[in-house]
């Protein structure tokens, strides 16, 4: 950080940090907030919905004998081996397994206790035998009461049951045949379950806050840079411009004044590097058709001209270069030749054509007059054209040619005829 701009961006860091910490707690806060009470809600929902429905789905006969048995201190076991016991209770387990609840059973009430129980999905230790009786909190048994005198469903808040411990309780009515209510159902979930939402929800408000805290650093960061920079920005263009430093011609950010000095210092750099790359550029033609020259004086083959390099009685091969660079088309043209000299002299090395031809620089055709057809040896696009219509040749497949009327297009360049067989010596461009 350079002295300079110190003050500035110091100020300004002291401004925005408090209210970047402050504003990352409060958003914390929200969120943790509001995640928890969408838990509760939806433990809420849960519970009433899953105690209306096991309320809804008891027999009401099979249920008003058991509420006399619980009543009477009937045998539990006898009780529970029964047939209205079972097939009552059977659904009963099966929601509070798939539901993950804590408990979930009927109740009613009774004169000795606050309530017993009559149905119960819970296995084990956990279960509670039918005519079990229970005294509740205050809270939960009101509610129970006005649950069976108008049949709302009650929910209590998280609230310590001495049995039980720490639950959150809904009841909803339980009808006998004769349309009344005589129970309610009750489905339980224990603390234990809504810590564990809780905590991922205090672990997704740290996330959110860190998140915010980040987010807002960034910003802070941002307004420092755009604030304090553009100046110290300018200078260093000024200095790299003195120096003879590369210039970016990127629009300066900031104030109009700073754009505006910026953008002509710009245009003079930019005008210093146009005239010492076009010094470059002449200074690099000027060599490269030196080296042209050199190399295509000791060359007798003319740049662009097709050369045969092999025949072998109906069959010729030719050759053409596509360098782009002079230079290098006439280095290639003269390996070539020299190589068509070498198949002139030796008919083991000629029969190595196809391995020996340049097919990167060049293209490389190969012609059969008695069978009428020419070869692409390599990759290199190239057309055949009959009569106005072009047939792409295709490397290593033969096609039909006529090398008096037929000519040959490479890539998108113009057509032109192959040499005609009597236009050339054996081995002779």
């Amino acid at each position: 950080m350079r002295l300079e701009t110190r003050p500035i961006k110091t100020l300004l860091l002291r401004i925005f940090l408090p209210a970047v910490l402050l504003v990352a707690a409060l958003l914390a806060v929200f969120a943790y907030n509001w995640h928890y009470a969408t838990i509760l809600e939806g433990f809420d929902r849960k519970l009433v919905t899953t105690s209306a429905l096991t309320g809804a789905m008891i027999n009401p006969e099979d249920h008003d004998r058991l509420i006399d048995a619980a009543r009477s201190g009937a045998d539990p076991d006898a009780t529970e081996q029964t047939r209205e016991y079972e097939r009552n209770a059977a659904p009963i387990r099966r929601i509070l397994t798939q539901l993950d609840l804590t408990y979930l059973y009927s109740q009613a009430t009774a004169q000795t206790s606050d309530i017993v129980y009559v149905l119960d999905g819970s296995i084990g230790d956990e279960h509670s035998p039918i005519g079990t009786p229970d005294d509740l909190t205050t809270q939960t048994l009101n509610g129970i009461l006005s649950a069976e005198d108008d049949g709302s469903i009650f929910v209590s808040p998280i609230e310590y049951q001495e049995q039980w411990g720490l639950l959150k309780t809904a009841a909803a009515p339980v009808y006998d045949s004769g349309g009344g209510i005589s129970a309610t159902a009750g489905a339980d979930v224990d603390i234990s379950v809504i810590l564990i939402a809780t905590q991922n929800a205090l672990f997704a408000s740290t996330l959110i806050g860190l998140g915010s805290i980040a987010l807002c650093l960034l910003i802070t960061f941002a307004i420092v840079r755009k604030v304090a920079q553009p100046i110290e920005a300018l200078k260093d263009q000024a200095l790299s411009i003195a120096a003879g430093e590369s210039h970016s011609s990127s629009e300066a950010k900031g104030p109009r004044e700073v754009v505006q000095l910026s953008r002509e210092l710009s245009e003079m750099a930019a005008g210093f590097e146009r005239s010492a790359t076009e010094r470059e550029r002449i200074s690099a033609e000027q060599n490269r058709r030196a080296n042209a020259d050199l190399i295509l004086g000791v060359s007798d083959n003319v740049d662009g001209e097709i050369l045969q390099i092999l025949e072998h009685g109906e069959s010729k091969v030719f050759w053409l270069p596509i360098a782009a660079d002079c230079a290098k088309a006439a280095l290639t043209s003269l390996a070539m030749r020299h190589l068509a000299q070498r198949f002139a002299g030796d008919a083991e090395l000629a029969k190595e054509w196809r391995l020996l031809a340049d097919t990167q620089n060049g293209v490389c055709i190969a012609s059969k007059c008695a069978a009428g057809t020419i070869e692409l040896v390599g990759n290199t696009a190239v057309t055949i054209i009959r009569g106005g219509t072009e047939t792409v040749l295709k490397p290593g497949t033969p096609q039909l040619f006529s090398s008096a009327t037929d000519h040959v297009k490479i890539g998108d360049g113009s057509a032109f005829l192959l040499p005609h067989p009597a236009a050339q010596k054996d081995g002779q461009p």
